[in-house]
């Protein structure tokens, strides 16, 4: 409907024009000198208003044309920067997924442009990291235009985790102390600043740290079961044997801590160095009854052998739970043997060398056969021995 009125519109006011036109019989002269030009009104106003358009569109022509060489920059710009943001984006996901050939190909890609931006220069140093080029990023991240905007704290954060990588906590550390304590409190400075500390063998500072990255969730559950079980491990190296000492770090242990099978191993074989026995039966027993797996018993073998007495009830109630597990059936007879209960041991050794013969095993048969004087069994399981050993002897 609106096309419909402006149509009308216009040819009424065209009709209204050529009526006028028609009608107007007026003149315009021009003097130039001497010269005369007699002309219609009609003409001179056309004259005007095309002279009018001709101009204006002129100008409109002239300044463009001033306006050209920077546009035609800016297109240029905006081609660089979108080249840029693809390459950005491909490195990016080539560093997520892991892919290295894509990765140096879309950094690459970036740095052609001219115009690396911060994100650039952090996704390549990061990827270099990633992929243990250690000089490659040192060198990404020491170019002057990676010293400027605002990523700082990444910046020395990339450089502490290559000096840890490098096996040079110390200077992780010195660069983490340059961080304000705002900064220092992000997950990936005290994930570094943890293992530069287990790097320098600062165990109670890197318990300490340790307790603050769980708190705060700055360690995925596999970096928790290695950071705890070297720091436990180191604190019983520390100790060097002093019962007091040791059993100060384990008053001091918190139990989620104390459910990493390594600072178990580790606490139990102290223990044991330094004559409490005891103490790592009962760390040991509590362990294993809070958990499903049997992932303890190797540690727990040698202090069930030493404590049989007080072991063997744990030891019965725990193959109770699980008749099947061979580990556990051998550690029943060796407390058994301990305890002098000789027909228990060997029918404990028997049934797991039915399912598992092996030549300590039918050792260990020989050995109850002729403590309990039953010459002619043992001499069986001695041929059994020989016929075991001789196969090993055999070339594969």
């Amino acid at each position: 409907m609106k096309q419909l009125m402006g149509l009308l519109l216009i040819i009424v006011v065209a009709v209204a024009v050529t009526l006028f036109a028609d009608g107007n019989a007026a003149k315009v002269v021009l003097f130039f000198g001497q010269y005369r030009i007699d002309v219609s009104l009609n003409f001179a106003i056309i004259a005007l208003v095309l002279g009018f358009v001709l101009v204006h569109f002129s100008l409109l022509a002239i300044r463009a044309s001033g306006q050209l060489p920077a546009r035609f920059k800016a297109y240029l710009q905006s081609r660089k920067q979108s080249a840029l943001l693809d390459a950005n984006t491909a490195g990016l996901i080539a560093l997520i997924t892991g892919d290295e050939p894509a990765a140096a190909k879309a950094l690459k890609a970036a740095s052609k442009t001219g115009i690396e931006t911060d994100l650039s220069y952090l996704i390549r140093a990061l990827s270099s990291i990633q992929a243990d080029r250690l000089d490659e990023a040192e060198e990404i991240l020491s170019h002057d235009k990676a010293q400027e905007g605002q990523h700082a704290v990444a910046l020395t954060i990339l450089k502490a985790r290559i000096a840890l990588a490098r096996a040079l906590p110390e200077r992780a550390i010195e660069l983490l102390a340059s961080l304000d304590a705002g900064s220092a409190r992000l997950p990936q400075a005290q994930h570094v600043k943890l293992f530069a500390l287990i790097g320098l063998n600062r165990w109670d500072e890197a318990l300490i740290q340790y307790r603050h990255c769980v708190a705060s969730r700055a360690l995925k559950q596999m970096d928790q079961e290695q950071a705890i079980g070297a720091i436990y491990t180191g604190l019983v190296a520390a100790a060097d044997g002093d019962a007091a000492r040791l059993k100060a770090v384990l008053s001091n242990a918190k139990p989620k801590e104390l459910d990493n099978v390594l600072a178990l191993n580790a606490l139990s074989e102290g223990l044991m160095t330094c004559g409490e026995s005891k103490a790592a039966r009962v760390l040991l027993e509590s362990a294993l009854s809070n958990r499903k797996s049997l992932d303890l018993l190797p540690a727990y073998h040698q202090v069930a052998v030493h404590e049989s007495r007080d072991a063997l009830p744990f030891v019965e109630n725990l193959l109770g739970a699980n008749p099947t597990d061979l580990r556990l059936i051998e550690l029943a007879g060796d407390v058994c043997e301990q305890e002098q209960l000789w027909g228990k041991a060997i029918s404990r050794f028997e049934a797991v060398y039915a399912r598992q013969p092996t030549a300590h095993l039918a050792r260990k048969l020989e050995r109850l056969y002729g403590t309990a004087n039953q010459m002619d069994k043992a001499r069986l399981w001695r041929d059994k021995l020989n016929a075991h050993l001789q196969a090993e002897r055999q070339p594969a």
